[in-house]
């Protein structure tokens, strides 16, 4: 069996990556989500995972410190469930930076966050084998 746990490696922490990331990504919404991706060929110097993501909630929106964690705790869930939509991405030899923006003022159930996130995954996956092929 697979294992299915995150790992640091996924995990977007460097501030040039996260500047690069919201200077020159594009951005895809799927409410109440909006992911920001960008593509990067995978060097030496780079992880090996397909992906590499953040996930922002913001106090502007979401006032209460538990009401935020939680919804944190059910994207990253909901990205470690479905990840497996971008291992098309790893067998091009690319590695995409996402970054995950929560848009509603309220919280939603796990179901409509996971529903985003797989809509999300589907059209990254899809933008980056098509610009990967000639």
């Amino acid at each position: 069996m697979k294992r299915m746990r995150l790992y640091k490696s996924e995990k977007l922490c460097s501030k040039t990556e996260i500047d690069d990331l919201y200077a020159h990504g594009t951005s895809i919404i799927a409410y109440p989500l909006r992911a920001v991706w960008l593509a990067m060929p995978s060097g030496e110097g780079r992880h090996r995972v397909a992906a590499r993501f953040l996930i922002s909630i913001p106090k502007k929106r979401v006032r209460h410190a538990v009401d935020r964690v939680l919804l944190r705790r059910r994207t990253r869930e909901a990205y470690r469930l479905n990840r497996q939509l971008l291992d098309a991405v790893k067998q091009n030899g690319t590695t995409v930076l996402i970054g995950f923006n929560w848009l509603a003022n309220h919280n939603y159930n796990y179901t409509t966050i996971e529903r985003s996130m797989q809509e999300l995954l589907g059209k990254i996956a899809a933008a980056v084998t098509q610009e990967s092929e000639p």
